[in-house]
């Protein structure tokens, strides 16, 4: 900080040329880039790493100094032999280089890529050339370097130049620059947002004036991005307005398959108007569904209505189990019939078909199952498949059956649990919606 200025009229000349020179030396030290949003990959080239080649090159150049002028003096005297024999010795010529520096001597350089065919940076698609170019800042910052100079880089929406699929790519190089200098990046895009909360900060305009935000988590940060732009964070994962979660393919491929062989309008009870409304959504399994939810569920639960459908196996009812404690040490609403339904108990979807058709499927393929039984009069306990062949295999005879059965009465269990999910679904529509 400067200090306060005597008044005396002898010495104010002298602290205001001391106070410019310092200011000056200061501001010598630093070089600053702004890298707007609307610059070509064009103007990019030609004002930021161009200039930084020339440099480069003429370096190399340097010790050939000599030898160029001696070429440019040998070039004159032979020019000026010629103008003595016409007549004119008073004139003669001279070459230099221009401002006598090798930078101007050279005027570009060609820009090529290969992706493996080699062509002009300007005939690749604009995120390739945008990635090429974002590459050479972190060249141009090691450089600047070198000339004892302290790099500032301005970068206005990154995303603005780039491909969804080389935002990851060019983020990384980002994180490379900002470790070597100062780096500076205005951005709608949540791929281009720290994960680190102490490097980000908003801002909000409120007609007066525009104010600085902190933020204290990178969720909070990414919110405020995702409201400006009417983005939510399920979006990210294609939700639908209404959805549906089963552990695995299959699940959904019963689901759908039950829905289109009992179309709406065969009966008024198997219209479920939001089930049908709603996208089906799968997971690799019960574990996966698991570790989705634990990651989203807090953030999509206020903004898609989701009822989760989970086995009544031990692998479902130990998720089930899982699940509710989770979420209720967050706080976050997770109650039965509400927000989640289970098959009965101790089987998977499976058994959802009538039982006597499982009874009469074992009776004819047994070394499909792993483990069968029925107990005392006959009823059918939890059994387990040998594997996903079987299983399928199972399934097709299932529903073969069904689409062979004359009337309705096959679909009861289904339509036990669709009638759950239909009223969960109405009542998470109408919270999220109202």
């Amino acid at each position: 900080m400067f200090h306060k200025r005597e008044k005396k009229a002898d010495t104010t000349k002298a602290f205001s040329r001391i106070q410019r020179q310092a200011v000056t030396l200061l501001l010598e030290k630093f070089v600053c880039h702004y890298v707007p949003s609307s610059k070509s990959i064009d103007d990019l080239y030609t004002s930021l790493l161009q200039p930084f080649i020339k440099r480069s090159v003429s370096r190399v150049l340097d010790d050939k100094l000599q030898e160029i002028n001696e070429s440019l003096q040998g070039i004159s005297n032979h020019l000026d032999e010629q103008l003595k024999v016409a007549g004119l010795p008073h004139i003669t010529s001279h070459f230099s280089l221009p401002n006598n520096s090798l930078e101007e001597l050279i005027h570009k350089f060609e820009f090529h890529l290969s992706d493996p065919n080699k062509t002009s940076i300007d005939r690749k698609g604009m995120g390739i050339q945008a990635s090429a170019i974002l590459a050479s800042f972190l060249w141009i910052t090691k450089e600047e370097k070198k000339l004892n100079k302290c790099p500032i880089w301005l970068i206005e929406e990154p995303e603005s130049y780039l491909h969804p699929e080389l935002a990851d790519s060019c983020h990384k190089m980002l994180n490379e620059i900002s470790a070597e200098a100062l780096l500076v990046t205005t951005t709608h895009s949540l791929g281009f947002v720290s994960q680190d909360p102490q490097r980000i900060l908003g801002t909000m305009n409120d007609g007066k004036e525009t104010k600085v935000i902190k933020y204290d988590s990178y969720v909070n940060a990414t919110t405020s991005i995702r409201k400006a732009l009417g983005v939510r964070f399920s979006d990210f994962y294609n939700l639908g307005i209404s959805n549906i979660f089963v552990e695995g393919k299959t699940d959904r491929e019963i689901f759908k398959w039950f829905l289109s062989t009992v179309p709406e309008g065969t009966e008024e009870q198997f219209n479920w108007p939001y089930v049908r409304r709603s996208e089906i959504l799968d997971f690799t399994g019960v574990a996966g569904m698991e570790g989705f939810m634990k990651a989203t569920y807090e953030y999509i639960y206020s903004e898609r209505p989701v009822v989760t459908v989970l086995d009544g196996d031990s692998a479902g009812d130990k998720t089930r189990r899982t699940l509710q404690q989770y979420f209720g040490n967050k706080n976050i609403p997770f109650h039965t019939k509400k927000d989640f339904v289970t098959l009965h108990d101790g089987f998977s979807l499976e058994g959802l078909f009538p039982h006597k058709w499982i009874i009469e499927a074992y009776g004819q393929h047994p070394n499909w199952f792993q483990d069968f039984d029925t107990d005392v009069e006959g009823v059918l306990k939890p059994f387990a498949v040998k594997s996903n062949a079987n299983k399928e295999q199972l399934r097709n005879y299932l529903k073969a059956k069904a689409v062979e059965s004359d009337d309705f009465d096959w679909v009861a269990r289904f339509k036990t649990v669709l009638d759950v999910v239909e009223i969960a679904l109405k009542e998470r529509n109408e919270a999220v919606y109202g």
